[in-house]
């Protein structure tokens, strides 16, 4: 279904403040969702995986490991949430992450896609050059990251989950050459700008069943209208007379 851009960005922020997450985390990850969404990446379907894994509780923020600010780690029996982990690693691009010449991972991750949505975005202010390989159930992706822009290889579509890859995150150093000779998109500032402006004047599209989940959690936010609540801010207030 069609969307404005700012429609749905308020929807994302709605809904992934309505599974508890703080309000500055959820306004970085709508940045990292609309980056993807205008660039034909389904990240309605991501943000919603990860939204219903906080919300069931089979994702967590993860604990910071003990002797690095860079590492973030799941708790025992749980996936790390892509949300918090997006929100980590884009302020870790600012204070030196990724480490030169090492690879990182972050496993079991439930929506890897969000991750990379969220550096790339992040990264136009950082301007940094590194390489990001992760994976999904259905495909392996790996991504070259340059100040202004992205290369993405989109791998051959194969079951990862065989592999026991799904979910998983690899920072690699900037010269590591792609995993497969995939396809590859190219996304420079041009194309980022041409498709912000299509996406401002056209709108966007969104999976009807991703719309229906974000709403029911953007949901979570109303509250009953009463005078004790437009006294407390509700609504318009107790003066509104429309």
């Amino acid at each position: 279904m069609r969307q404005s851009v700012s429609e749905f960005g308020q929807l994302v922020l709605k809904a992934t403040v309505g599974v508890g997450v703080p309000l500055g985390i959820a306004e970085d990850i709508v940045q990292a969702v609309l980056w993807l969404q205008v660039r034909g990446f389904a990240a309605d379907r991501s943000i919603c995986q990860a939204l219903n894994s906080l919300d069931l509780g089979d994702a967590n923020p993860g604990k910071v490991a003990d002797g690095s600010q860079h590492e973030l780690n799941a708790l025992p029996g749980k996936k790390l949430s892509s949300v918090y982990l997006s929100a980590f690693l884009m302020d870790a691009l600012q204070t030196g992450w990724p480490p030169v010449g090492n690879s990182v991972t972050y496993s079991e991750v439930e929506s890897p896609l969000l991750v990379f949505g969220a550096l790339a975005w992040a990264n136009s202010e950082a301007q940094r050059t590194f390489r990001l390989q992760f994976m999904t159930d259905e495909q392996d992706f790996s991504v070259k990251f340059v100040p202004g822009g992205a290369t993405v290889h989109k791998f051959k579509e194969q079951p990862t989950t065989a592999l026991g890859r799904a979910g998983c995150l690899i920072v690699q150093a900037p010269g590591t050459k792609p995993c497969d000779d995939g396809a590859e998109l190219v996304l420079d500032k041009n194309l980022a700008g041409d498709l912000v402006q299509t996406g401002f004047r056209v709108g966007l599209t969104a999976d009807a069943t991703s719309v229906a989940c974000l709403k029911a959690f953007a949901a979570r936010m109303l509250v009953l209208e009463t005078d004790r609540s437009l006294r407390q801010g509700a609504g318009a207030g107790v003066i509104d007379a429309d």
